[in-house]
């Protein structure tokens, strides 16, 4: 009811005649007082248009002669360029407010960033049936260019445009997001995270202190959990003294080099476009590698679905029934997109439950009620009980999101913060600088899951686009479910099994670049309940 009265409230299609019910709308729209409320919200739409600031009265920082905006941004020496990301985007709020016009950029379009939730709703809310967001232009030329013979036009939902990207989307849904398909996997991946508990005993130092490289140990969770998903298949990833050149560790070396190859060729200035520069090499080599491994194990499990054709299908044989094609392009884009990811997540959270021992003991408690032993399962009726747990995973999602907000391209011209804003602008909205705003947030950068409470007194009241870690609408992660699936699970084990600890410092510290990353030492220190 509110997706459809706040899209009739900004004049999208005219409300049906009171009365009239869902399947007959194609023919109440036929009728004169429809026509006459289409016509209304139309003209509405061109009053406000008209009574809107020109689109370049946007403010924002003023472009050089010729050079434009570039000498801003150029890394380590702009003036916004010396920021990582989050912090350009404060700085630009600061400098300008809620709606911030970066023009005259070579090379690409202007960009919007906008600070005001009620905007970003607006916004989104006409996304349009195939919301079209800037890809990574790296990872399109390499599948529509550079190897189109082996992606065959099935190039996925991140590179993807328009009734290209609708069409792979409709086929990836079901399997992904319905709330079935995440049920075969509750035992698997509780399986991954209870092995992963034995690896954390053995990695411990004398003082019970995780390495500070942890962080490359949760790669190899993550991937390990992941892979169930995405190629039906365990990985080895947990396997002590893993060697450098193994299969697992060389994936996880290669989303790296994905992740520094986004951010230095597709967020900043580059130059990979005209020569092959070493970076762009190494990037080649890394979305070949993770082609290679995808298509390795979706051809093995092709032969195994033969041989057992009565089997409950898995995402990635009911991925392949749809088109083989889809299954490798799918598989590749949840491996190397759920690995980092779901990493720094999981850190994130255990830091937070670790610098607020209060809310650690709170959801203790939740998770020993519910797994009495500390191999208990993690199953599905046992998730549906750690509501607590459900809510610190929100409340550091907020505090520390993965993405910084999203970006969708203006479908047509919209008024935005009372400017007019044509169709084909790239509009960044900015849920993270959001998130961490007092007028929304009360206390913004204190680690309180209360909030998340339905009904509790301590309920936040913030608008709802304010926080959007996920995403929204149609582009929505398709793996939501599978991530908060597999950090809910690791953390639950975690609990169930140590007191966690962190004394090497006070606040998080992160790297935004193009996921934010966290860069403290992950050293836990983890003492064995009883």
């Amino acid at each position: 009811m509110l997706l459809q009265s706040t899209v009739r409230a900004l004049g999208v299609r005219g409300a049906a005649p009171v009365g009239v019910s869902a399947r007959h709308r194609s023919t109440a729209a036929a009728t004169p007082l429809d026509a006459t409320a289409a016509a209304d919200a139309a003209a509405a739409r061109s009053a406000e248009w008209e009574r809107a600031k020109p689109y370049h009265a946007i403010p924002g920082p003023k472009p050089f002669p010729l050079l434009g905006n570039l000498p801003r941004l150029l890394p380590k020496i702009g003036q916004y360029g010396k920021y990582e990301i989050m912090d350009m985007q404060k700085q630009l709020r600061k400098d300008f407010g809620d709606i911030v016009r970066v023009s005259k950029i070579p090379g690409r379009k202007d960009m919007l960033f906008l600070f005001d939730p009620k905007t970003a709703e607006k916004m989104l809310r006409n996304e349009g049936v195939w919301p079209i967001r800037e890809g990574i232009k790296t990872l399109h030329y390499y599948r529509t260019v550079l190897r189109k013979d082996k992606y065959e036009g099935v190039y996925g939902t991140i590179t993807s445009q328009g009734k290209e990207w609708q069409d792979f989307r409709s086929k990836v849904n079901q399997p992904l997001m319905q709330p079935r398909s995440a049920r075969r996997y509750f035992a698997p991946i509780d399986e991954v995270a209870q092995d992963f508990i034995g690896r954390m005993r053995d990695l411990r130092d004398e003082n019970m202190e995780l390495p500070a490289g942890f962080i490359n140990e949760l790669y190899k969770w993550s991937l390990e959990s992941i892979a169930l998903v995405a190629l039906d298949t365990r990985l080895g990833c947990l396997a002590p003294n893993l060697a450098p050149d193994s299969e697992p560790q060389r994936m996880i070396d290669a989303v790296q080099v994905m992740f520094e190859g986004f951010y230095k060729l597709d967020l900043q200035p580059s130059l990979w476009r005209l020569v092959s520069t070493p970076m762009w090499r190494r990037l080649v080599h890394a979305f070949d590698y993770f082609y290679d491994v995808a298509e390795k194990y979706v051809d093995e499990a092709v032969a195994k679905q033969k041989t057992n054709p009565d089997k409950e299908p898995s995402i990635l044989e009911r991925l392949m029934k749809e088109d083989p094609r889809v299954a490798k392009v799918m598989a590749s884009d949840m491996l190397f997109g759920g690995v980092d990811t779901t990493s720094h997540l999981a850190a994130s959270l255990l830091f937070h439950l670790a610098k607020y021992p209060n809310v650690q003991r709170k959801v203790g408690e939740e998770v020993r009620r519910v797994l009495p032993a500390k191999r208990s399962p993690v199953t599905e009726d046992a998730m549906e009980q750690m509501t607590y747990l459900k809510a610190c995973l929100k409340e550091s999602l907020r505090v520390f999101p993965i993405a910084m907000g999203n970006i969708r391209e203006t479908q047509k011209d919209i008024v935005l913060s009372d400017y007019q804003v044509p169709k084909g602008v790239d509009v960044f909205l900015c849920h993270m600088v959001m998130s961490h705003d007092e007028q929304h947030y009360p206390r913004p950068m204190a680690f309180e899951p209360e909030r998340w409470l339905r009904g509790g007194p301590q309920a936040h009241t913030a608008h709802p686009f304010t926080t959007m870690p996920f995403g929204f609408g149609p582009r929505t992660c398709v793996g939501r479910r599978f991530a908060e699936l597999e950090v809910l699970t690791l953390v639950a084990k975690v609990l169930r099994n140590f007191w966690v600890e962190y004394h090497h410092g006070d606040q998080i510290e992160f790297s935004s670049r193009s996921i934010n990353t966290v860069t403290l030492p992950l050293k836990f220190r983890l003492v064995d309940h009883e």
